[in-house]
């Protein structure tokens, strides 16, 4: 007998047939390609969002003011017409103190309240 070979069948005969493989799932690639298309999605509706604040961002709310370069616009609405006086342009400490003595604030506030009032 043969030392290596130990198994009873004789060396003539044929071998036995191999163990069947596993089948093999094909579950692995697919859930990597839904998660994939996920993360891209998510990413594109990150990108829209941030695309949508910067646009409101950029809509400014109207703030009236007594600057000279806007007076050729109809639409602009300036301090006068708004109920206050006119400002000095100055940053003196003196200039800021006349124009705050100037401006009569219980008209503004009924002027405000009445605005209020139709919204």
């Amino acid at each position: 007998m043969d030392p290596l070979n130990t198994s009873p069948i004789a060396s003539g005969s044929q071998m036995p047939p191999p163990a069947p493989e596993p089948q093999k799932s094909s579950i692995g690639p697919v859930a990597g390609a839904v998660i994939v298309i996920l993360l891209l999605i998510a990413g594109g509706l990150y990108f829209w969002g941030a695309q949508l604040n910067n646009q409101e961002a950029a809509q400014l709310p109207y703030i009236p003011s007594n600057d000279t370069s806007l007076q050729n616009d109809a639409t602009v609405m300036s301090d006068t017409s708004a109920g206050l006086p006119q400002q000095s342009s100055s940053d003196d400490v003196s200039s800021i103190e006349a124009d705050a003595n100037a401006m009569n604030v219980d008209q503004l506030n009924a002027e405000n309240s009445a605005e209020l009032d139709t919204i």
